[in-house]
């Protein structure tokens, strides 16, 4: 029998290993970095806490610029993932609006350390930063708006505004709770904000007629 016969099989490689790796590694270093900082982090704190050597962490991203922003971008991917599946709900004008507003501020509530690295990517890389799903030139995401705006006003039951104008203002509105969350550090709850928020979007503040009245004076 040759040496080549006699040899055992070695382990056999895992084909999703390098996947789950990648992953443990951007989860870890989303929250280092939402704790510490871009520049206060060091590679060497985030392979600690995933418990590998620092040699593995270059070999998936070879900088701590790129390990930030493929953590950035993964959260990005995950937030636009949770609001496409809402857009493949059967709801109505309302519920759709009212699924996609519970959805964005959920997201964040579970996952506040992605709020923190957004605010980080605009004072670090202020050229890379991008907004967050509601308000994008992204062409992809700009279609899955035309198709969510389009149902909207299919339902009839919103005015005619310009669909630009309406992504604008809802996403500075949701984006400023999230941010609001975080600064001040205080407990949300997310189902109970998206209330508040579709209650003054849809609702309105005025007394029914009060304002067409206010206007003929």
């Amino acid at each position: 029998m040759s040496a080549t016969e006699n040899r055992r099989p070695g382990r056999p490689k895992d084909p999703d290993l390098e996947t789950r790796r990648k992953a443990q590694i951007l989860d870890t270093a989303a929250r280092v970095f939402a704790t510490y900082g871009f520049a206060n982090t060091q590679v060497q704190t985030i392979a600690n806490h995933v418990g590998v050597g620092n040699g593995t962490v270059y070999r998936y991203f070879p900088t701590k610029e790129q390990l930030f922003l493929n953590a950035v971008e993964r959260g990005l991917k995950e937030l636009e993932a949770e609001m496409d599946a809402v857009l493949m709900q059967p709801h109505d004008g309302v519920e759709l609006i009212r699924a996609a507003v519970r959805t964005y501020l959920g997201f964040f509530h579970r996952r506040p350390e992605m709020a923190e690295l957004f605010i980080q990517e605009r004072a670090a890389f202020p050229h890379h930063h991008r907004p967050l799903y509601f308000v994008t030139k992204d062409d992809e995401i700009e279609c899955k708006h035309e198709l969510f705006f389009n149902r909207l006003v299919e339902s009839r039951v919103i005015r005619p505004v310009p669909q630009e104008r309406f992504f604008a203002v809802i996403g500075d509105l949701l984006y400023g709770t999230i941010l609001t969350n975080l600064l001040a550090n205080r407990p949300s709850d997310p189902v109970a904000q998206a209330e508040d928020v579709l209650d003054v979007v849809l609702n309105g503040l005025l007394l029914p007629n009060k304002g067409a009245k206010e206007d003929r004076q």
